[in-house]
């Protein structure tokens, strides 16, 4: 059954976090990301923070529902595709944060198995009314009756895509970030960004739905990309650099045992319109294959 179309502009209650600095830091140690920013004041306003800023996708714990959106978790299939987080201003702790959930759009795929691209947004804001945050959740919705494997075009179609083999973006690049990925360190992630899928705790239930066992969060994936970012502008002379905004698109699934790589460019463009670099993103695995493509802004310290 295609999704409805009255979805589109369908908001959530707003939920609601202070962010602290203790949650930082366990969102911080989850990822393996030891970086001191995250963990001092002293150095967070050394590299220019109004305090201990939240990590790049630390938003992602201030969750909802497919249920709230309006999809029936019992009849559809949803695979993440893409996301998205684009800031105004680094958030750091003592900020309270209101999000909200919005259907953005549905659009129904001409492709077999009553396929919907459907786009959810994410609205942060103050409670003063300073919008701080905008999220975008891509996901491909697929209607299923109760107990059906995932399609063939879901997961395995971005595993093929994965295969082949991949560009270098051009560009200048910034020092990579290798990480291996392990069970206890997947259990870590769902336990701080609240998403227990048993697909990524649970060996029995991932194979139940066609898998070979657990896989990573993508969004864990997307985590390692905002602490190669991170990284990189905390590490440079002057301070003041921050990742202004992330988007990933997930191409193949990530395994305990793992090896993967975060790469990332400064593209031939030197400034995006908002005065900010524009990179290229991407990850790969131990066997070469591209995991993760997407692209970042990143305001650059000024001297």
């Amino acid at each position: 059954m295609p999704l409805d179309p009255t979805m589109v502009g369908r908001e959530t209650e707003a939920g609601s976090e202070t962010i602290t600095a203790d949650a930082v830091r366990q969102f911080a140690d989850a990822i393996g990301d030891n970086n001191s920013v995250y963990r001092d004041a002293a150095a967070a306003e050394r590299a220019g923070f109004a305090g201990i800023p939240a990590l790049p996708t630390f938003v992602t714990r201030i969750r909802v529902s497919f249920a709230e959106s309006g999809l029936d978790p019992t009849r559809s299939q949803v695979l993440h595709g893409e996301q998205e987080y684009e800031y105004t201003r680094p958030i750091v702790a003592g900020d309270t944060i209101r999000m909200r959930h919005r259907v953005a759009s549905i659009r129904q795929s001409a492709r077999a198995g009553n396929m919907a691209i459907m786009t959810i947004e994410q609205l942060g804001e103050t409670p003063e009314g300073e919008r701080v945050v905008i999220g975008r959740s891509t996901a491909i919705v697929r209607d299923a009756t109760p107990g059906e494997q995932p399609a063939a075009g879901t997961a395995s179609a971005a595993s093929a895509a994965a295969k082949k083999v991949p560009e270098t973006p051009r560009g200048e690049p910034i020092p990579a970030l290798e990480k291996h990925v392990t069970q206890p360190q997947i259990d870590a992630y769902a336990d701080v960004s609240g998403d227990h899928n048993p697909i990524h705790i649970n060996a029995d239930a991932a194979r139940a739905v066609g898998l070979d066992g657990t896989i990573a969060h993508g969004m864990l994936s997307m985590a390692f990309l905002g602490q190669m970012l991170t990284d990189w502008l905390t590490a440079l002379p002057d301070p003041g650099g921050w990742v202004a905004r992330l988007r990933v698109r997930f191409q193949a699934m990530v395994r305990p045992g793992d090896t993967i790589t975060c790469h990332g460019v400064l593209g031939d463009v030197s400034e995006t319109e908002s005065g900010r670099r524009r990179l290229e993103v991407w990850i790969d695995n131990q066997h070469g294959e591209r995991i993760i493509t997407g692209d970042a802004d990143v305001a650059l310290p000024r001297a």
